[in-house]
């Protein structure tokens, strides 16, 4: 098994502690192989606002040689993992930055085949208040990449660093942690099982229709969908074209 960790800060505080607490208690049977991002030191640019991934492609992006990096072990990944301190109620701003920059594989755009198969966990902590407008920022996004499942663990620490949290929030932090690992490892082990949900389902028909009905709008989308075979019966979560009865 796989995962992709991108944190949403360089300190390896509260946030980075819990993510690696939630980690350590994953089956160990799953053999985790764990490929690990810090922002911004790994994807420092913000989005330059300049189109070129939408309309011409991600590789035209300004920042492909950071982005690609980050995206690779995505799609290589059985498990995605973001995580944020909550800064003024929301994410880090290095890591809306590098959301920003994956915005041409939401379903709006072009959806990766492989991101539906995958699963993701958000991570958040503040010391009061803010996560959960955090958390969906980041589930939102994960959401709209087609990920199979989606959780998240918000977590307040009362406290400015790891080793000020008081023990009473550590017993609750333990807890939580061991309750996230053991959903995140069900679920790893039976991804391959696992049916889209609905609001997946409901998204992809939607975009569906958005893009066959209007091709002037995106002409790379289009086309993206089109060979893509998902203006057929082919879905991503699947690897070949429905069959009739299975459509109906």
């Amino acid at each position: 098994m796989k995962t992709c960790l991108i944190n949403g800060s360089m300190r390896k505080g509260s946030t980075y502690h819990i993510t690696h607490m939630i980690l350590s208690k994953l089956d160990q049977n799953l053999d985790n192989e764990i490929t690990e991002f810090f922002l911004p030191k790994d994807m420092p640019n913000f989005c330059a606002g300049c189109y070129q991934c939408i309309y011409n492609g991600e590789n035209r992006c300004p920042h492909s040689s950071s982005v690609e990096k980050i995206h690779q072990a995505m799609l290589e990944a059985d498990l995605i993992i973001i995580t944020s301190p909550v800064y003024v109620f929301d994410v880090s701003g290095q890591l809306k930055a590098l959301l920003d920059h994956f915005g041409y594989q939401w379903m709006s755009h072009r959806p990766h085949e492989a991101m539906f198969k995958k699963i993701g966990l958000s991570v958040v902590t503040a010391a009061g208040a803010g996560m959960k407008s955090t958390s969906s920022t980041i589930c939102t996004n994960l959401t709209w990449w087609g990920l199979k499942r989606v959780y998240s663990l918000n977590q307040a620490v009362m406290a400015s660093s790891y080793d000020e949290i008081p023990p009473k929030i550590r017993v609750e932090i333990d807890k939580k942690t061991s309750v996230m690992a053991r959903k995140l490892s069900k679920s790893l082990r039976k991804r391959a099982q696992l049916n889209p949900t609905m609001k997946t389902r409901f998204l992809f028909n939607l975009m569906k229709m958005m893009k066959k009905g209007h091709p002037e709008w995106n002409v790379l989308d289009h086309e993206f969908w089109k060979n893509s075979g998902y203006f057929l019966s082919k879905k991503p979560w699947r690897d070949t074209l429905e069959s009739t009865a299975e459509r109906g």
